[in-house]
């Protein structure tokens, strides 16, 4: 994995530790290089009325990873590259129904793969949820014939 120069080159090897946050990271660097969501504190989209929701919430996204990828808290890279993915899938999770389509897609990371829980849901069912398998929508619903 080659990060964008935009960012900072030591977390790099942190990044590429956990399978889900190198995918993760993979297909939204353009994205954060390009709204500058490069570093921790990356939340100058937060209060602004011309951004999207996407944008907004994928620089909560950002924040929380580079917050365990940048910190100095005594923590081993593996640790810092699961609780930066951790952070990743609490934020998207929290924050999916304001996503559009495209972003629910872009922004989704494999919570399967990172056997964790997110907010107390187990990730098989979360994962599920976001797949479509369970559908809330009156009428929409899966049907078991």
């Amino acid at each position: 994995m080659i990060l964008d120069g935009n960012f900072n080159p030591n977390i790099e090897e942190i990044i590429i530790l956990n399978k889900p946050l190198t995918e993760w990271f993979l297909r939204n660097q353009e994205w954060m290089a390009y709204f500058e969501l490069t570093t921790a504190g990356c939340l100058h989209f937060e209060n602004s009325s011309y951004a999207s929701y996407d944008v907004r919430i994928l620089g909560r996204m950002a924040h929380a990873a580079f917050t365990w990828l940048e910190g100095d808290l005594p923590l081993t890279n593996e640790t810092r590259a699961l609780k930066a993915a951790e952070a990743i899938a609490n934020v998207y999770f929290k924050n999916r129904e304001l996503l559009s389509e495209n972003a629910k897609i872009q922004y989704a990371i494999d919570v399967e793969n990172l056997n964790i829980t997110i907010n107390n849901n187990s990730p098989k069912r979360i994962l599920q949820k976001h797949n479509g398998i369970k559908n809330r929508r009156p009428g929409k619903g899966h049907r078991n014939h």
